[in-house]
């Protein structure tokens, strides 16, 4: 095999790849690493784990074709130091040796029998397809992800639930303390009602992959067991969590006691300021007290003291104490956009955050019992 690729087509095809290559789980053995593959005039590198498969084409010249499986955890780094344009990647089929050269560099090291990897199978139709561009999905996913739960007891709360039907696309992630739900109205209905849960790290990766300085068009593919996503020259399958999600309307509140409506960069701020101490205090408890317009906000470390600060806000109804955990409260903030953004709560029961003028994003948290 002799191959001649730009060096930054290589570089970035390795970044795309290089988690899931680095995977312990890899192709499931021991073995992890990635899949260079250059045949009818295609390059490709694919990486595949239990989890995740992930196959990029990449532009070059195929002098000689050819097949390597190799993992090498210095490869991408010194793949972007080197100091060339173009990268020459060769290997003999004498010998298990693979030789990159740029610049002055020549790196060899050993590959692994081809046979041990398994390759990442391309689907093009399932029971459900739609499109969406590679904006909106990245907004759907990190706004609501980073609400999954870590506690892998409930795995159907470790992913994010996509719910399709016809124009309309929701996706949510619970960890039953929190919530976090985004909508959005495709321009074409998908084939078929898809209703998926999507593991968060896996989210994570096709997020981090998806292209937002020129929107591209995303097609997705939903299987029995997976999901298939497909933009541009990279192709992504993602596992599927088996079980049945609850019915995440229940929990959204739609009856309110208070209104109030606050500037979400002082609030913020605020919140930030109590936090350093609430998050030294057992469960990050923030205590609220809302009244005559007015958000006053304390909490408590025994070893160390009381912290206290206000906002101003406009608020309807009666006066209202409430206590939060203070991460929670930070972590749906920080993915509010708004100048402005509505608190919805009544005593006791969960509180609905949205930025003002914009119902498409909501997020629920439950307050904290305290003492």
């Amino acid at each position: 095999m002799k191959l001649r690729i730009q060096k930054n087509d290589f570089t970035q095809a390795l970044q795309s790849v290089q988690k899931v290559a680095a995977n312990k789980s890899n192709n499931l053995s021991s073995e992890n690493g990635l899949l260079i593959k250059a045949l009818n005039d295609v390059i490709e590198i694919q990486a595949n784990d239990y989890d995740m498969g992930i196959k990029t084409i990449v532009p070059g010249i195929i002098e000689e074709a050819g097949e390597v499986f190799l993992w090498d955890p210095h490869l991408s780094e010194l793949t972007r130091r080197i100091n060339s344009d173009e990268i020459i990647l060769t290997k003999n089929e004498s010998n298990s040796q693979m030789t990159i050269h740029g610049g002055k560099l020549t790196y060899r090291y050993v590959t692994m029998n081809t046979e041990d990897f398994n390759e990442v199978e391309v689907v093009e139709q399932g029971y459900a397809q739609f499109e969406i561009d590679s904006v909106t999905l990245k907004e759907l996913i990190d706004n609501t992800s980073y609400a999954c739960a870590t506690d892998t007891s409930r795995p159907v709360f470790t992913g994010t639930f996509m719910d399709v039907s016809e124009k309309s696309l929701s996706m949510v992630a619970t960890d039953t303390h929190r919530l976090a739900l985004k909508s959005t109205v495709l321009e074409q209905s998908a084939t078929d009602d898809i209703q998926a849960i999507i593991p968060s790290r896996l989210l994570t990766e096709v997020s981090r992959q998806l292209p937002t300085d020129v929107p591209v068009v995303v097609k997705v593919t939903a299987v029995r067991n997976y999901l298939a996503i497909q933009f541009g020259n990279v192709y992504m399958r993602t596992r599927l969590i088996e079980g049945i999600f609850p019915d995440y309307r229940r929990v959204i509140p739609t009856e309110f006691q208070n209104i109030i409506t606050v500037n979400r960069s002082e609030f913020t701020e605020a919140v930030e300021r109590i936090s350093i101490v609430a998050k030294d205090a057992q469960y990050n408890v923030i205590n609220f007290e809302i009244k005559n317009n007015q958000i006053k906000m304390t909490s408590q470390d025994p070893d160390h003291g009381t912290v206290e600060d206000s906002v101003e806000c406009n608020m309807s109804g009666e006066p209202l104490a409430i206590s939060f955990n203070g991460r929670f409260i930070l972590d749906l903030l920080r993915h509010c956009h708004k100048d402005e953004i509505f608190l919805k709560c009544r005593e006791n029961s969960p509180m609905l955050v949205q930025d003002k003028d914009q119902g498409n994003c909501v997020f629920v948290v439950t307050p904290m019992r305290t003492r």
